[in-house]
């Protein structure tokens, strides 16, 4: 980003006071991720794989690579995304793990102050890129004055469920990613989902990661009545983005919507009955994970495969 965009969300934040959290311009950021990223992951192979997946906190783009993913391209309708993941790298390559795992707010000591701690923050910031560095220079040594959770959504997250659920957080892993992660530039997409067939232009992947996109339909699209209609076209649109055999991930849903009263705050897609209109069982597939909340429950991720094309010679035989 140039010093005249970054003042800009510096502005925002100013005269707001917080980033939103619609998933509509600037909006509140992930610093690790909700939901049980591994447990889909391993379940396919991604060696040598080309992946498009949302950006948020940027761990299904690392867990891709340690996979054995060749190229993974992110996108994401709020731009802090890309800042968020260029911090990430950079404190992944030039911190130790704990201090890595302090900052980001999986390790909480005895004050609760890891999160973004400015200490640990001048260990690394001078190898920062220039926007990213002006950024984060104000959210944590200018904006103290009101919680960094205006800028990030409030997570509490747990060392033992997360590396779990998050292979890359296992600390021979995070070594494996720390010492390649350098080679891998960011390629990043600033676009709302909607608009992303349009964008990619046909250019084609083995696996597409929408995360859990499909909970929040209703708010991408102006008529919520009309919500699953519109997100199927969307999907069959992003079909044609797959190479033949691969595997577009639509839907994460939580084991704990089943407890969650706030009904309106989530699209239909998470209702068996009401999803099978559109995704039906016969081509969608639902995979169980375990759920990123505990317990004995699961997680559903739902998927498609791109029918692999089968060319049918006819032999002649000719008699000579």
């Amino acid at each position: 980003m140039t010093k005249k965009e970054i003042e800009k969300i510096i502005d925002y934040l100013s005269i707001k006071g917080c980033f939103s959290s619609c998933f509509n311009g600037y909006s509140k950021m992930y610093s690790m991720t909700t939901e049980n990223i591994s447990g889909f992951l391993n379940k396919h192979d991604l060696k040598d794989k080309k992946v498009l997946t949302v950006a948020g906190s940027g761990d299904q783009r690392y867990n891709c690579y340690l996979n054995g993913a060749k190229e993974v391209v992110c996108f994401d309708v709020n731009p802090l995304a890309e800042l968020h993941m260029r911090l990430k790298d950079t404190a992944m390559q030039e911190l130790n793990y704990t201090d890595f795992l302090k900052f980001f707010g999986v390790i909480i000591d005895s004050s609760g102050n890891n999160f973004l701690n400015f200490d640990i923050f001048n260990k690394f910031k001078r190898y920062l890129d220039n926007d990213v560095y002006l950024f984060y220079d104000f959210l944590i040594n200018k904006f103290r004055k009101t919680p960094l959770q205006n800028a990030y959504e409030d997570f509490l997250y747990n060392y033992t469920t997360i590396r779990e659920f998050d292979d890359y957080i296992v600390k021979s892993n995070f070594m494996k990613i720390a010492n390649s992660i350098g080679d891998k530039d960011i390629k990043f997409l600033n676009v709302n989902v909607a608009n992303l067939p349009e964008v990619l232009d046909g250019e084609k992947f083995d696996m597409i990661l929408l995360s859990n996109i499909s909970d929040y339909i209703h708010y991408i699209y102006p008529y919520p009545e009309n919500h699953m209609k519109k997100y199927k076209e969307l999907v069959d649109k992003l079909v044609d983005n797959l190479y033949d055999g691969g595997i577009i991930q639509l839907g994460y849903i939580y084991s704990n919507y089943d407890d969650c009263k706030r009904y309106d705050d989530y699209s239909k897609f998470r209702f068996d009955e009401s999803r099978n209109k559109y995704f039906p069982f016969t081509k969608y597939f639902v995979e169980n994970v375990h759920s990123y909340y505990g317990g004995r429950k699961y997680d559903k991720v739902i998927t498609y495969q791109k029918n692999l094309k089968i060319k049918v010679y006819n032999i002649v035989q000719r008699k000579w």
